[in-house]
């Protein structure tokens, strides 16, 4: 990196430190609300440095969300995310959907329910697909790395699509299924962020723009299983299955995953593999990461090791390494060291996010 835009990247991240230690915590983490209307949402800024697909652009907004939502009554919720999406300059919806509660806990114990039941209900509109872990941190005010894990990216993207999802939660599991559209996902959240990979370690011929458009899938099905050992440990498993216009399966999801959670250290870790051209048998992606984050005061470190295999290639590797600081309960700067396995060039990433 040149030592003019070091010192621009360090003047950056200086004045925003100074910006946001002036604003009270109570001013930010105010959720606004007008009427029965609640507004809320994040905003991240980046300065990228490295061999980046989309060129060594110092300074980028990554994720700018605003979410409205509306409790209807105790049971039905709707909700709206605009995002804005950078490629077009614009405001895009990448979240609508309705959530209806059919059943909630209020906390009473019932000897009647040996399930333990905690929580039941369906969610119907565009959403986030509940396949794996990752797509807990599809928000990069959640994520604390600031790159995003190369099997995601080469096996579903940040999956959101419109559909139907029922889901339940008990003492001990919690369990989603689902049926969508296909295997969507959305330019305004995630585009910049699979471009920000170097190039070399993304799959060309695994980004669903065939020219052929019979051989995207037009819908999916698939769930989620997540089984809690205890209040530490949570294993899980996903499947998913696309399907063309005439019925036949065209490709197909699998992954298992963990997350551990000791006090202030938190571990987890993710397999994936995806197998395209069910009828001639070829076309199987798969990778896994596995990252490590501590919490230490307002601190935190986190640490990533991934990789990713396309069909009949080679297997990439990424390491990265990454630091925060919590200015606010919910403003934070983070910097994150990329190495990558293909690329000449390893990234830098710097970022401030902000939660309003």
């Amino acid at each position: 990196m040149s030592s003019s835009r070091s010192h621009r990247f360090v003047i950056f991240i200086a004045m925003v430190a100074v910006l946001l230690a002036g604003i009270s915590t109570q001013a930010w983490g105010q959720q606004l609300a007008n009427g029965e209307i609640e507004v809320s949402g994040h905003l991240d800024i980046r300065a990228v440095e490295g061999n980046v697909a989309v060129g060594n652009n110092d300074f980028q907004i990554g994720q700018f969300i605003v979410d409205l939502s509306s409790n209807v009554n105790d049971d039905i919720k709707a909700t709206v995310e605009l995002a804005y999406a950078s490629d077009a300059r614009e405001m895009a919806v990448d979240e609508a959907y309705i959530n209806w509660n059919l059943f909630k806990w209020d906390g009473t114990p019932r000897p009647d329910d040996p399930i333990g039941f905690t929580k039941t209900g369906f969610i119907v509109g565009q959403f986030d697909v509940p396949f794996g872990i990752d797509w807990r941190v599809y928000r990069s005010i959640d994520r604390p790395l600031i790159s995003v894990p190369l099997v995601i990216t080469n096996t579903h993207r940040g999956w959101n699509d419109l559909g139907l999802q029922f889901y339940t939660e008990t003492n001990w599991s919690n369990l989603a299924v689902f049926a969508v559209n296909g295997f969507g996902t959305s330019p305004a959240l995630r585009l910049d962020e699979v471009n920000q990979l170097p190039a070399p370690l993304v799959a060309s011929d695994n980004d669903l723009t065939e020219a052929d458009a019979n051989i995207i899938p037009t819908e999916a099905y698939g769930l989620r299983f997540g089984l809690l050992m205890n209040e530490y440990v949570e294993f899980g498993t996903s499947f998913a299955a696309g399907y063309l216009e005439d019925n036949s399966q065209q490709s197909r999801l699998f992954g298992v995953d963990a997350t551990m959670n000791f006090n202030n250290l938190q571990l987890k870790g993710e397999f994936i593999s995806r197998r395209r051209e069910l009828t001639s048998g070829q076309n199987q992606d798969l990778g896994y990461y596995v990252q490590g984050l501590y919490n230490f005061g307002r601190q935190f470190g986190v640490l990533r090791g991934d990789a990713y295999r396309p069909d009949g290639g080679p297997t990439n590797f990424c390491t990265s390494a990454g630091a925060g600081y919590r200015v606010l309960d919910n403003a934070q700067l983070r910097a994150e060291y990329r190495m990558a396995e293909g690329s000449s060039n390893d990234t830098v990433y710097l970022q401030s996010v902000i939660a309003f």
